[in-house]
């Protein structure tokens, strides 16, 4: 499929996105209920290399079919009544990849993709996109992106930056010791320049300097990872303290919305402690 016709489809993913959830009727019918539902879902979209190589088909194609997957899943969490969504679009460590695998990606892939959407999004008058009002936002570290890619993002970070629907994620370039170690720096040269004192230095201190400062729900309570991997692959490693974890034994292009109700259900059957102990 050429990659307007892919980019087309994404669009037309998006574009189906429910003005509001289902009815707790609905939810109740599908054993999940309203007032346990996660506010941010984190996804390790892993398998889409592997899902092309088993059809005799290029990397780049994978990706493709992960890209329609990506727009569903925007679609199940504003269906379902998620509030965030991140998806580890990219990782510090995936720049080790074949040169030509990177190139397709941070130009072709992600630069096309938000230009093209975003694009749509700012001629339109009224639409279910637009009427919708997702949110979109980019974490990871943008320095050594290609420019034209930058600024397709601050683009679309600054178009949709007032909408309060679903507040999409995608981690570029991202890794959860990058996070932690960028905080680090921050507070201490904060503390080098008299601002804070080393007593000063707390968990809420350090939520303050992460790439997911801006979120509303910055912590994941539910990570979901496909492929049968049982590992988060340094993702938000400090985020992730207490988030409920579901691996999921297929390749992300093969997620569908009964592979996300069935996380949902197994979320809200787990006693989230927090180190605690109820009797």
């Amino acid at each position: 499929m050429p990659l307007s016709n892919s980019i087309l489809m994404f669009r037309r993913q998006f574009c189906k996105l429910p003005f509001g959830v289902i009815s707790k009727e609905e939810l109740l019918i599908e054993g999940l209920q309203p007032e346990l539902m996660p506010k941010h879902v984190a996804i390790i979209p892993d398998g889409n290399r592997r899902w092309a190589k088993e059809r005799g088909l290029s990397p780049e194609k994978g990706h493709e079919a992960g890209k329609k997957v990506l727009g569903d899943l925007c679609r199940y969490c504003s269906k379902w009544g998620v509030k965030v969504l991140s998806a580890y679009a990219f990782s510090t460590e995936n720049w080790s990849r074949p040169k030509a695998e990177v190139t397709f990606l941070m130009t072709s892939y992600f630069e096309g993709l938000i230009h093209d959407f975003m694009r749509d999004i700012a001629r339109c008058t009224y639409s279910n996109v637009c009427r919708y009002g997702m949110k979109m936002s980019v974490i990871g570290d943008k320095s050594n992106l290609p420019n034209s890619l930058k600024e397709a993002i601050n683009h679309a970070e600054e178009t949709t930056k007032d909408n309060t629907g679903l507040h999409f994620v995608a981690a570029l370039n991202y890794g959860g010791r990058y996070d932690i170690i960028q905080a680090t720096k921050k507070i201490a040269a904060k503390v080098k320049d008299g601002v804070i004192q080393l007593e000063d230095i707390n968990d809420k201190l350090i939520d303050t300097e992460l790439e997911t400062k801006y979120l509303e729900y910055p912590n994941p309570d539910l990570l979901i990872r496909t492929s049968g991997e049982l590992r988060i692959s340094n993702y938000m490693l400090w985020q992730l303290a207490y988030s409920e974890f579901c691996f999921v034994d297929k390749f992300f292009p093969e997620l569908d919305e009964a592979d996300f109700v069935a996380a949902l259900r197994s979320f809200q059957r787990r006693q989230r402690r927090y180190g605690g102990h109820k009797i």
